[in-house]
């Protein structure tokens, strides 16, 4: 019997699989319709910058340790994630930018909402975050598109 490589759709099937698996069955009924009754009473771009607060409290309740240099910034980032199981981050310096990009994340499985949707909220964070470790306040943070992948979401944070 030959060896069967998965297509790129079964894995993004796979993917989406996991990514509910990982949503806690004692959440997953009420976040569902939480989500949902923010999605009847809220456009896309209200329910996105509702979650973007929400991120930015969440950063204030989670302050990072202070640290000398990107590689430093990325473990303190992932030891607040590590314990929460909500995947991690790669901070990537691209001259011009720095990359945040953000795999395994649960949000979009546990609201079941469009991940440009509830990018918000770790937008939220990495701006919250990111200022407070140093970033100059003429940068901004902003999503980069959608890549298709289930718990994946990319910032770039840049001159606006």
């Amino acid at each position: 019997m030959p060896d069967q490589v998965p297509s790129a759709e079964d894995t993004l099937d796979l993917m989406r699989f996991l990514a509910l698996e990982r949503v806690s069955s004692q959440w997953s009924g009420f976040l569902l319709v939480l989500s949902e009754a923010l999605a009847e009473q809220l456009s896309p771009t209200e329910y996105r910058h509702f979650l973007l607060r929400l991120g930015e409290r969440f950063a204030g309740l989670h302050p990072l340790a202070e640290v000398e240099g990107l590689d430093a910034l990325e473990q303190a980032i992932n030891a607040v994630w590590q314990p929460l199981a909500w995947g991690y981050v790669n901070l990537t310096d691209q001259g011009g930018a720095l990359l945040v990009v953000h795999r395994a994340c649960p949000l979009p499985a546990a609201l079941q909402a469009d991940a440009e949707v509830v990018g918000g909220f770790l937008e939220g964070v990495y701006s919250t975050w990111l200022k407070a470790a140093g970033a100059p306040p003429e940068l901004v943070l902003s999503p980069l598109p959608d890549s298709g992948a289930p718990m994946h979401m990319a910032f770039e944070l840049k001159a606006g």
